[in-house]
């Protein structure tokens, strides 16, 4: 798999087992087989709380992800209570400025982010043929 490497988070945590059926496909594992050889510190996972069975939650797949970039079409197509209301939900769970920024598209939506929206517009009320203002393949170092 060609992972690009400035997409990385730094300091992520890596993986040392060199059982786990999963290894291959887990970007932990990949994290530690392409970890900088200058950096004398290295995050690891406790070996201990790691599973060799192929369930560990720490597993997170390396295959890019569909992320969403911005929502500021939605307001079009929704009544001006339902948009109070999406509003007031979401900035609850992202705050203020972090909202007007997955709002704009500024900071791209992962999948369980795309889930909660889907969520409150669905709780709100609003069509549901409302799409997101753009997609693009991602990485999804958080496993979210």
């Amino acid at each position: 798999m060609d992972i690009d490497l400035t997409t990385k988070p730094s300091y992520y945590p890596t993986c040392i087992s060199t059982t786990c059926p999963k290894r291959e496909h887990c970007l932990h594992a990949w994290a530690w087989q392409h970890r900088d050889p200058k950096v004398w510190l290295v995050d690891v996972l406790n070996p201990d709380f790691t599973a060799e069975d192929g369930n560990c939650k720490y597993f997170y797949d390396d295959q890019p992800q569909r992320y969403a970039r911005g929502f500021e079409n939605f307001q079009k197509r929704m009544y001006p209570g339902q948009y109070k209301s999406f509003m007031y939900a979401c900035v609850a769970r992202f705050g203020r400025n972090p909202y007007f920024m997955r709002r704009r598209g500024e900071t791209p939506l992962p999948p369980s982010e795309q889930a909660f929206i889907r969520q409150v517009l669905k709780q709100v009320g609003a069509p549901d043929d409302l799409e997101f203002d753009a997609y693009e393949d991602r990485i999804n170092w958080d496993g979210k």
